[in-house]
């Protein structure tokens, strides 16, 4: 009855609603802290892109933010409902320090920007002062010849005098799986196992894998993962 009357005030007053579709993104994170690592490395990160409004969204542009960025995207044009990823690839060259960048996306849902954030902090190498250093810095994983290569391990310190517990916070879409234990304890190492994927094992790649600790400052880590591939051919 309440329903019908206002459908009847509406009409009598000569007023009209119509409902238009609309394009809507939503980027669910939008952040990636690759936390300490070294100089002349490659970090990579997935974020995901979905479409929410119930009308196409097109991504009309990306801006990296600098050329030591790259943004890759597989998609540009997206249905209501569905989903597609953009990369990350950040060239760490000479940066040192704390290093922020910015990039964005724009689309047709909006005039303005979606900005992303990424971030790291930077050195020549592994100080003293970190209270966890990864040995290598850099897990190389190359094949050269017939014989496959799939694995490498690495080992990871910890300096301090408490124990601490270890979470991988970006692993998705990667070309390895990584093994690492849940702890290391105050003043001791553990080792961590990186492991090419079946269906990368015939390509090269330069990424990485970030993990945290629970330190103080939350500490995370990133660990670079790059492949070279020049398998004979046997002729």
């Amino acid at each position: 009855m309440i329903r019908n009357t206002l459908v009847t005030m509406f009409a009598s007053a000569g007023l009209v609603v119509i409902a238009t579709a609309a394009p809507k993104m939503e980027v669910p994170e939008d952040t990636i802290d690759f936390g300490k690592t070294v100089q002349r490395v490659v970090l990579t990160h997935d974020f995901w892109i979905k479409s929410v409004g119930d009308d196409t969204l097109r991504i009309t542009g990306i801006e990296p933010g600098c050329g030591c960025t790259q943004v890759p995207l597989k998609d540009t044009v997206l249905a209501p409902g569905d989903s597609t990823t953009l990369r990350i690839i950040f060239s760490t060259g000479y940066f040192l320090g704390r290093v922020d960048k910015r990039p964005y996306i724009i689309t047709n849902a909006s005039n303005e920007k979606t900005y992303l954030k990424v971030s790291a902090e930077l050195a020549v190498e592994p100080p003293s002062y970190w209270p966890v250093v990864i040995k290598p810095a850099v897990v190389d994983v190359s094949q050269f010849g017939e014989q496959p290569r799939r694995r490498a391990r690495f080992l990871i310190e910890n300096r301090l005098d408490k124990d601490l517990n270890i979470q991988v916070v970006d692993s998705s879409l990667k070309s390895f799986t990584v093994e690492i234990p849940e702890k290391v304890k105050a003043r001791d190492s553990v080792s961590g196992l990186i492991i090419v994927r079946k269906d990368a094992v015939d390509t090269e790649f330069e990424e990485s894998i970030t993990i945290e600790f629970d330190d103080e400052d939350r500490s995370r880590y990133s660990i670079p993962v790059k492949r070279m591939y020049l398998a004979s051919s046997g002729k």
